[in-house]
Formats: structure tokens, sequence, C-alpha cells
């Protein structure tokens, strides 16, 4: 990419952050662990910004990176839960029903729904919905088809319904 200022990446970080969020936070389903991913994706970006050939698909290339990132981390979260597993057993969670507000109910029903969906259908949908990107866009920065992600975007919001519905 050339000289790269520091200002200059200090401004991609900016423009770039919240997308490499949405995509760690699709995958890894915890706000620490993508804020984790997040400054992971960036360290090596930086890192590597040498070998970015093209600087117009930095976003692109950056938000490969933190898929990755996110990825090998839910892989050792996974394995090290497995682990856990086998010497605690299973942890149990008592969660005081009558405490919450219907409305709390239905918003943790939705992120519960959102967090069962299968990761490639849970990146569309944060990516499109959420945060409002273009199909075009989200396909840019997954390197996919745009009528892949309009189809993961029809599967997740219809994945959604049948959960929620009554």
């Amino acid at each position: 990419m050339g000289e790269t200022s520091t200002d200059d990446f200090d401004r991609l970080v900016r423009d770039n952050q919240r997308a490499v969020y949405q995509i760690a936070l699709s995958i890894v389903g915890s706000v620490a662990e993508a804020q984790d991913v997040v400054q992971d994706t960036f360290v090596r970006a930086h890192a590597k910004l040498d070998r970015l050939s093209d600087p117009r698909r930095f976003r692109a290339w950056v938000c490969q990176i933190a898929r990755r990132v996110a990825l090998n981390r839910l892989r050792s979260a996974s394995r090290a839960r497995k682990r856990e597993e086998t010497f605690a057993g299973e942890a149990v969670s008592v969660v005081d029903v009558e405490a919450l507000a219907e409305e709390r109910d239905y918003q943790r029903s939705v992120y519960a729904a959102i967090d069962r969906l299968p990761v490639k259908l849970r990146e569309a949908l944060l990516l499109c919905a959420i945060e409002g990107l273009e199909p075009s866009e989200v396909a840019l920065m997954l390197g996919i088809p745009s009528g892949t992600v309009r189809s993961r975007l029809h599967s997740a919001r219809r994945q959604l319904l049948e959960r929620l519905s009554p």
C-alpha cells in the first residue's frame, strides 16, 4: 500500500471499525470478545498493510481479516469450553423470570434467535439489516456474490420469523 501515515491508518480504523465490529459480533456473539477481535484485526492489518496492493479495497481486506480472527477465536473458545465441561460438568444459570419486563423478554428472545442463526446468515443480517450496508458492500467485504448475500439475508429473516412466531 506504500507509505501510510499514522493519521491515515487512524482514519481507516475509524471508517471501518463499526463494520469490523459487526462481523466480529456476528461470529463470536459476545461484546467483549468482539471488541478483542476488532483490536486484534486492526493490529494485524497494520502489521500487514504493505501487503495490500489496492488501497481502495482496504474495507474488504480488513473485514476478511476480522472474519478469520473471529472464527479462530470462536474455535479456540469452543475447544476451551469442551475442556471445562469435561472437568466441571454443565453450568446452571438461574434467571428470575418474574423480575424481567415483557419487553425485555421479547428483546432477549430476538437476540437469542439471532445468536442461533448460522454464522453466515447472522453476518448478512447484522451487516445489512442492523448496520444498513447494501448487499453489494457486504459481498465485497466477505468476498462472495451479492446474490449470495441477498439469499442469506432472506434466509436469516425467514428463520427469525419462524423462531419468533407464537
